[in-house]
This record gives C-alpha cells, sequence and structure tokens, in this order.
C-alpha cells in the first residue's frame, strides 16, 4: 500500500497558519477591552455601537461557506493572501479612523478579510498533514489558536489600550499581516478541487449570504434584548427561510457551493454543531464579563483582560490533551464531558454575578472551567469533522 510522502514544511505551515488563525480570532474579542476608551472617543449612538462589535463577526460568519467554496475554485493559497490584503487595508482604515461609521466600515471589512483566510487554514493544514497521528496534533493546535486567540484578545487588547489607546487594537493587525504574507507567499503550497469546475452558483451564494448573516444577527439580538422583541424571531425566520431555499437549491444543482447531504452523517452534524455552539457562547461571555469588569468593577483595560486569563490557559492546555483522551476513549466519550464542562462554565458567571461577594477566585474557576469544556469539544469535532469530510473540498470546513 502506498504510504504519502509527508510534505517537509509541513510544520512552518502550521506555524504559518497558526499565526494567521491567532490573528483573526483574536480580532473577534480583542476590541472588548478597547470598546469603553472608542465610546469615549467617538461619541457612537446606541445603534452604532452595536454595529461597531456585531459587524465583524456578522460579516465573517455571512461569508465562510462562500468563501470556502471560492477557495476550492480560485485556490486555497491565493485565497488566504487575498484575504490578508483585506485584512491590511480594513486594520489601516480602523487606524486612521474618527468617526463611528469609519469603524464599522473597517470592522465590516475585516470580517470579510477573516472570512476568506478561516476555511483556507484548515483546508492547507489537512492537504499538507497525511499521517493521522500528526493530523490529529496539527488540529488540536489549530483548535488552541481558535479557541484561545479568542480569549487572548482582550489580553492583547488591554496591555495594548493602557498606554496606546484604542487605535492600537487595530495597528497590530499590520506587522503580523505583513509576515504572515512574505512567509506564506514562500511556504505555503497552493491547492485546489478537482470538483470545482462548473457554473459559480450565484445564487446559492445570495441565498447562503442572506441565511447565515439573518441567522447569526438573530441569534446576537436574542441575547441582548430577549424573548420577547419580535427582532431577533422575524431574523430567525429570514433565515429559516433563506437556508430552506439554499438548501433545497444544493440538492439540484450540478456544483453546489456545499454538499449538504454531508449533514446526513450524524458524525459530521454533531461535529459542526460541537464546535459552532461553543465559539458562539465563549465569545458572548467574554464579551459581557469583560465589560463588567470594566464598567461594573472598575477595572482599567489591561486588568479587565488579565483577569480573564484562565479561560485561555485552560483551553490551551485541554486542546493539547484531547489527541491523547482519543486515543484511549470513544470520541463521543470525549466531546459529552467536554460539552457539559463547557456549560456549567458558561452557566457559573451569571450566578455569580449576583453574588459578587465570592469575588474574582469564583470567576477564574467558572473561566478555567469553561475553557477547559471549549478546549476537548472543539479539538474533538474538528478532528471528527476532518475525518468526515471529503478529502479534496475545503468547503465543507467552512462550517467550523
Amino acid at each position: 500500500m502506498h504510504t504519502p510522502v509527508p510534505d517537509p514544511r509541513r510544520w512552518i505551515v502550521l506555524a504559518i497558519l497558526s499565526g494567521s488563525l491567532l490573528l483573526i480570532s483574536m480580532d473577534t474579542t480583542i476590541l472588548n477591552v478597547a470598546f469603553p476608551s472608542l465610546v469615549g472617543d467617538l461619541r457612537p449612538s446606541a445603534v452604532q455601537q452595536l454595529w461597531i462589535i456585531d459587524i465583524y463577526a456578522l460579516a465573517l460568519s455571512g461569508l465562510l461557506v462562500t468563501a470556502g467554496a471560492l477557495g476550492d475554485r480560485w485556490g486555497r493559497k491565493r485565497l488566504l493572501m487575498a484575504g490578508f490584503g483585506i485584512f491590511s487595508l480594513a486594520s489601516l482604515t480602523a487606524v486612521f479612523s474618527t468617526e463611528a461609521w469609519h469603524v464599522i466600515a473597517a470592522r465590516a471589512l475585516l470580517g470579510i478579510g477573516g472570512a476568506a483566510i478561516m476555511p483556507a487554514t484548515l483546508s492547507i493544514l489537512r492537504s499538507v498533514f497525511t499521517d493521522a497521528k500528526e493530523r490529529a496534533f496539527a488540529l488540536a493546535v489549530w483548535a488552541a489558536v481558535l479557541g484561545g486567540g479568542m480569549a487572548f484578545g482582550p489580553v492583547v487588547g488591554g496591555l495594548l489600550v493602557q498606554d496606546y489607546g484604542w487605535h492600537s487594537a487595530f495597528l497590530l493587525n499590520l506587522p503580523v499581516a505583513a509576515l504572515i504574507i512574505a512567509a506564506g507567499v514562500r511556504y505555503l503550497p497552493e491547492s485546489r478541487s478537482p470538483r470545482s469546475a462548473g457554473r459559480w452558483d450565484w445564487w446559492g451564494v445570495g441565498q447562503s449570504v442572506v441565511g447565515m448573516l439573518a441567522l447569526a444577527g438573530g441569534i446576537k439580538q436574542l441575547g441582548k434584548s430577549g424573548v420577547f422583541d419580535p427582532l431577533p424571531w422575524a431574523l430567525i425566520v429570514l433565515a429559516a427561510v433563506a437556508l430552506t431555499v439554499f438548501v433545497r437549491r444544493q440538492l439540484r444543482v450540478d456544483n453546489p457551493l456545499l454538499q449538504v447531504r454531508l449533514f446526513t452523517k450524524p458524525a459530521f452534524s454533531v461535529a459542526a454543531t460541537a464546535i459552532f455552539l461553543p465559539m458562539m457562547g465563549m465569545g458572548a461571555i467574554l464579551f459581557l464579563v469583560t465589560q463588567w469588569f470594566q464598567y461594573g468593577q472598575g477595572y482599567t483595560p489591561l486588568e479587565a483582560g488579565l483577569r480573564l486569563l484562565p479561560a485561555p490557559l485552560a483551553l490551551i492546555c485541554a486542546s493539547m490533551a484531547a489527541p491523547t483522551l482519543m486515543q484511549r476513549f470513544a470520541i463521543r466519550h470525549v466531546l459529552g464531558p467536554g460539552l457539559v464542562v463547557l456549560a456549567a462554565g458558561m452557566a457559573l458567571p451569571w450566578g455569580f454575578q449576583q453574588f459578587t461577594e465570592l469575588g474574582y477566585p469564583a470567576f477564574a474557576a467558572a473561566l478555567t472551567i469553561m475553557g477547559l469544556g471549549a478546549g476537548l469539544a472543539t479539538t474533538v469535532a474538528s478532528v471528527t469533522l476532518i475525518s468526515a469530510a471529503p478529502a479534496d473540498e475545503g468547503r465543507f470546513l467552512a462550517v467550523v
């Protein structure tokens, strides 16, 4: 039996892809600690404040499926490099922003660039790591960087904002992106899917973008305004209609953006859900806790960021331990407890918030538990999803 020859550049590639993902995931939360300073400087309206926070994640999630399919067709390395070009331009725009709408536009562009980068990292990673054990380790690193970047974002943001103001949260992106582009051009391999040729499904693109934007917006609005506000439910209904039409179309066209029949595989659908929900929930918790530390407890941006450290440290430890646990136990015996631990960690801060006399140690315990659960769940789910997806197509990895 022929054994694929390992790519000699695979560990350099892993470092480049990890740096790429770290930058994207940190930008999801780095503005959390800079937000009070930004609000004090630009004086955005209440609606503008919501857009400043939400537009990055909305643009990112809305374009992931399209970006994954585009990478299969156009080339994953090329798409990743283009994504960093957009990301750098957006960061430069944010650095020189003097109005709230400037920041909103820059954050939207950052999300578009991030959508091009994120699925490409996972597709390239899978193509260069052909050995199962090495791939499991690489995926553990990928999951640790994804979750750890989200959790480290407020820490890095606090360090920068403390002395250099909120603009510095965007300025950091520029030198890092330049290094990744230079290294990526030299070391990243190009790859495409042989099955991606054919007519581009513009109708499917529109349906998926509308559906994903409405779904992400509805979930976010539901968490902010509660179950009695009709707006989030209207968005969720719109998402259901758009995604239903999208699914029906993908079942008919010859060259679908997304092979939706893959979701009939329990392993794939459970893994996708087990990645999406922890990242969505952890992002919301980190934002709310960061704001509570600053507005409710009077901490500086740096103090607030440092108090979140238990989450990323625990997440990294759990992510790196997950491959070993998967070798010893069935996947469901690792994923299930990971999700339970994550849910417990996410629920605890709400109780502690009502009993502030418990102090920071109680929050630290909750953040540690949340990080452990997120690390286990996302790593196991990522390995499972990679195993279930077709070997030569990255569009399916956009569901991550």
